[in-house]
This record gives structure tokens, C-alpha cells and sequence, in this order.
């Protein structure tokens, strides 16, 4: 329990930092909030589902996450 509150703190710190620097001229922005991202979403199930709620809900996006999800479990799985 403590563990997760930990890092869905840490994700979010993390992905605040990206928005501050996303304007910058640096294009670090982007990379940094997309681990803070990945680290909330690994330590929330309700981040988790919400955001494949969001995917579902954009025909695009969720093309993405399919092709993602199967290309990592052919990754997994040699």
C-alpha cells in the first residue's frame, strides 16, 4: 500500500516536472511526461483503467494500444 501511494507520488512529481519543461526549447518535456505517466500507471489500477477508457474512446489511439500490447507479448513470449 505504501509502496504504490509511493510511486503514484513519485509518477506524478515526475510528470509535473514534464509539463514545466514541455514549453522549453529543450524537447525534453514529452519523454519526461511520458514516465511519470508509465510509472503511475504501473502503481494505479485506477489510472490504469481510466486511461483504457480514454484509448477505447479514440479509434486511433486504441489501434495504438492494441498494436503495442501485441507487439509486447511477442516480446514476452519468444
Amino acid at each position: 500500500m505504501l509502496k504504490r501511494a509511493a510511486l503514484t507520488s513519485t509518477g506524478g512529481v515526475i510528470f509535473i516536472i514534464g509539463l514545466i519543461l514541455f514549453p522549453m526549447p529543450v524537447p525534453l518535456g514529452i519523454p519526461v511526461m511520458i514516465i511519470g505517466l508509465s510509472i503511475i500507471l504501473k502503481a494505479s489500477n485506477r489510472a490504469k483503467r481510466l486511461a483504457i477508457s480514454l484509448f477505447k474512446k479514440n479509434r486511433y489511439s486504441h489501434q495504438l494500444w492494441r498494436k503495442t500490447r501485441n507487439l509486447h507479448k511477442r516480446n514476452r513470449n519468444p
